[in-house]
């Protein structure tokens, strides 16, 4: 067999302990097998989570389709998680939306918040912190908003924003941040732990009735 490394040749190197033949490269200094009982060591299942993932597949859901322990699956999402670089920051723009998306962490009551920027003219996210809603936690986003030199910043009426912001430079309506709530319908509809609210169905009553 072909070293899966370097092509050069492979030799046998005794078995594993569930029987597996085990095979050595010389030039590598590798140990590997030829077939793997284990999916999570195929190259194909690492890059089949990220897409689950945005098509609304829960961690469950992901072992099951894959075939590997729940564990693992969240072993890798963290491994991508921490690869997320956060974009460069534009400057000078007319205006930025601020907007918080609500989850949890093990249990309902135990809620955390998504707060991120989004540019009304390029639909981009500008920045993105995760904790409780407070003011600690929102003033990340909004000092990174300011710090740009953008014109107008637009947020819903939570009085956080009102300290953090200055009112020249504030605009404070739930008709005024259109754009990141409809991002934020998209990031529900794609993300299993966002997931408040979609607008994959209709929620009218002759679309429950059985066929």
């Amino acid at each position: 067999m072909g070293c899966k490394f370097c092509r050069a040749k492979c030799c046998k190197a005794g078995k594993q302990s569930n029987g597996s033949q085990r095979l050595y490269c010389h030039r590598c200094k590798k140990y590997q097998q030829s077939e793997y009982r284990y999916k999570a060591y195929e190259k194909e299942v690492k890059r089949m989570i990220p897409k689950l993932v945005v098509n609304g597949v829960g961690i469950r859901g992901i072992a099951r389709v894959l075939q590997i322990a729940t564990t693992t699956a969240t072993r890798f999402i963290k491994e991508i998680a921490a690869k997320i670089i956060k974009p460069p920051i534009p400057l000078n723009r007319k205006s930025f939306e601020i907007d918080e998306l609500r989850t949890f962490i093990g249990k309902k009551e135990n809620q955390y918040w998504v707060a991120y920027v989004l540019c009304s003219e390029t639909k981009q996210v500008i920045d993105f912190t995760v904790g409780k809603r407070s003011k600690r936690t929102l003033r990340m986003v909004v000092n990174t908003a300011l710090q740009s030199g953008v014109s107008l910043i637009k947020t819903d009426k939570l009085n956080i924003y009102q300290a953090l912001i200055p009112a020249a430079r504030h605009i404070s309506n739930a008709y005024n941040i259109n754009y990141i709530e409809m991002n934020n319908l998209n990031l529900r509809t794609h993300l299993k732990r966002l997931s408040g609210r979609t607008i994959c169905f209709k929620k009218a009553l002759q679309y429950c009735r059985p066929v």
